[in-house]
């Protein structure tokens, strides 16, 4: 098609769609266009000799002509319309405003699922992340054992239960450890719970149970403690609302109840706080109802008076220890210097194996320096 054509056919189409849009505007409301594409004036008809009702008014275009093809609406009918127009807009208008606190509250419960989505990607993700390293690791693992060896990888050791002779011994152990009056409590963690291992393991109670580790002893002793000062708090509870007329038995009964209530879950370790209850820490505030003399004076034998001599301190056994002869002094000065000199060659060969690459060391080399480290520790 020819340009110049193409305009004029556009034009044509143009004109053609303002004159649906001036008869679209024109057929309600109040008009600004006439089909004909002239303006809306406000006429005001004046005074004729057939007109009953001067001064009426009309919305009519510039150019019109009584020949049809012009516009001409009177002023009342166009303001009504208007009017109903506009009227339904404020409505519209009206009911929105009605649904933006609703929409608020939409948009404040979805961004607080959001929060929470967030929050549960980060931890999956943590999660995926920790079983990819377990993974690789244990494909690293397979990868070392080779696939004509004859040694089969030995499967894990099966979980003990602990039995009630062996918490006996360990809560011993920890005591005997813990009120040592010349280390105190100046005792790191590992050498304080190897101490106690050694108690364990050498214990003649226990001749027939193999050995434990310095870790299961930690970990048993750490469960032991959190049960028996939960149940310490039930018995001291049950000891205040002892009644007339009820023993031991009675109190115990009602002490199990009020831990089960409390935790939703039985105390099975009372071998444990038998063993414990006179102790300091764990002793009960309060004083038993019950008339027997026997458990009285039993309960008065067991319990050590507040009254009684302090036991000596930390620097008084230090001071009793050194008072030796003058051989033992200067042995335990050899020992002493013994000792620091076989720590400087292990913090020696500690420190040549860290400064090496760890690609570069063999396996006893390897062995040799987590202990030392251990050691150090």
């Amino acid at each position: 098609m020819d340009p110049s054509d193409e305009r004029r056919d556009t034009k044509r189409k143009q004109e053609y769609f303002d004159h649906l849009y001036n008869v679209a505007d024109s057929a309600y409301g109040m008009p600004t266009r006439c089909p004909c594409g002239g303006r809306i004036i406000d006429e005001v008809r004046v005074k004729e000799e057939y007109d009953t009702r001067p001064g009426k008014r009309f919305f009519s275009c510039i150019n019109y002509e009584a020949d049809g093809l012009h516009y001409r609406q009177p002023w009342v009918i166009g303001v009504q319309e208007e009017m109903v127009r506009l009227r339904k807009r404020v409505e519209e208008a009206d009911e929105m405003i009605k649904c933006v606190p609703i929409l608020s509250k939409q948009i404040e419960s979805l961004e607080a699922q959001v929060k929470r989505l967030t929050l549960l990607l980060d931890k999956l993700t943590g999660d995926v992340y920790n079983l990819t390293v377990q993974a690789a690791a244990l494909e690293k693992s397979s990868q070392t054992v080779e696939v004509g060896s004859s040694e089969v990888p030995k499967p894990a050791a099966e979980r003990r239960k602990w039995t009630t002779q062996e918490d006996i011994v360990l809560i011993s152990a920890w005591l005997n450890t813990s009120k040592d009056l010349i280390v105190s409590n100046q005792q790191k963690l590992g050498s304080f719970w190897r101490r106690i291992e050694d108690y364990f393991n050498a214990s003649a109670q226990l001749g027939g149970f193999p050995p434990r580790e310095w870790s299961q002893c930690k970990q048993r002793w750490g469960r032991v403690n959190e049960q028996v000062c939960k149940f310490v708090g039930s018995y001291e509870a049950a000891l205040k609302e002892q009644s007339s007329g009820q023993n031991e038995n009675d109190v115990m009964k009602s002490a199990h109840d009020i831990f089960f209530n409390d935790y939703q879950a039985k105390f099975t370790l009372e071998h444990a706080w038998r063993e414990l209850r006179y102790d300091q820490k764990w002793r009960s505030n309060s004083i038993s109802r019950d008339g027997a003399k026997e458990k009285m004076k039993e309960a008065a034998e067991t319990v050590p008076d507040s009254d009684e001599a302090r036991p000596p301190g930390v620097k008084a056994c230090k001071a009793a220890k050194r008072k030796k002869h003058g051989n033992e002094a200067a042995f335990d000065r050899l020992e002493s210097i013994l000792e620091k000199k076989q720590n400087l060659s292990k913090q020696k060969i500690l420190d040549c194996l860290l400064s090496k690459n760890i690609a570069s060391l063999s396996e006893a080399e390897i062995a040799l320096k987590d202990k030392l480290v251990s050691e150090m520790l």
